[in-house]
Order: C-alpha cells, then structure tokens, then sequence
C-alpha cells in the first residue's frame, strides 16, 4: 500500500439510507487490522453528518474519521487519487452514480449489494451485505489488503463506466429518435 494512499472515501450525504452509522462501526473493527486507514466522509455538514460526527466522537474516532464538508471539484479529485478505494454502504439506491464516479476516477469501489448496484457496477465492484457489519468490515479488509485485487477492479472499472458514458446515451436517444421518424 502506497503510504499517501491510506483513506477511505465516501462521497455524497448522510441520509439514513446510506447507511454511514453500519460504516463507521464497520471501519472501526477495520482499524483493528489497519490502525493506518482514515475514513473520509465528503459531504455538506447538515443534522445528520451532525449526528454521525456526535457518534464518531463517542466512539473514540474523532482522528480517524474526516469530515470535509463540501469541498471543490479540484480537492474532490484529490481525495479520489488518495484514496485506496471507495465505499458504498447504501441501504437502497436510485441509480448509484457515487460508485460510477468512483471507477471513473480509478477508485476501486467497494459497496452494498442493495438494489441496483449489483445491476450497474456489475463485476467492476466488491460487495457486501449492508445490514451486516462484521461483512461490510470483513469486504473492506479485503480490498484494503489486496493490491492485485484493487488494480483487478480499477481495470474493471474503467470497462464498466463506458457503459454509461453521455455519448453512447446520446448516440442510442439519437438512434430511437432515428428509428421512430423511419417508421
């Protein structure tokens, strides 16, 4: 592991659904293994970052657990560089972009089994049960520990966004427009 890339990121807010309380319980049995590893939690600090940072003090967390609060397009990229993989704790999800936007920086993800991130993020990802906390921290560790593993998934990774790229988007509306004016 390169020593600049000790962190954890998860980027987006902190709605219950996303499920940060499981994660940071999760990092903290992680740290047992990996004293080195921050956690860095990027979003607006609202009530409910309030609330995770209230519990992660109680935790005994407050050096290894980083609240940025918004931060700018060229620190997000800077996160995402040093980082050593991004995590997606999510209970449920719409779409899943935070992962896709991860891959296509070159962050291998690591996240929930939820409903549809399996469907988008396909083989390009690791996954785990997010109800189970020994499992979210067991799947961390093992991203964590693995280097063959994490350049496995950022190659991976890197096929997977293609798949949802704004051209190809364009290129096939482009194509039903074309098909419905041919009828």
């Amino acid at each position: 592991m390169k020593p600049e890339n000790k962190n954890l990121l998860y980027v987006g807010n902190a709605f219950p659904h996303k499920n940060l309380e499981r994660l940071i319980q999760a990092f903290k049995i992680v740290l047992n293994q990996k004293p080195n590893l921050n956690l860095v939690l990027v979003g607006e600090i609202d009530y409910f970052y309030q609330r995770l940072q209230k519990m992660v003090k109680k935790m005994g967390l407050e050096d290894k657990v980083i609240f940025t609060g918004r931060i700018s397009p060229q620190e997000l990229t800077n996160q995402y560089k040093n980082s050593l993989a991004y995590v997606f704790p999510s209970l449920t999800e719409g779409f899943g972009l935070p992962g896709l936007e991860a891959m296509a920086e070159n962050l291998p993800v690591v996240c929930s089994k939820a409903n549809p991130l399996p469907e988008i993020y396909g083989p390009a990802a690791l996954y785990f049960d997010p109800e189970n906390i020994q499992e979210i921290a067991k799947t961390i560790l093992k991203i964590v520990s693995d280097e063959n593993l994490r350049q496995d998934l950022k190659t991976k990774g890197k096929i997977q966004v293609e798949k949802y790229s704004w051209q190809k988007c364009a290129q096939q509306t482009l194509k039903v427009y074309q098909d419905v004016l041919n009828l």
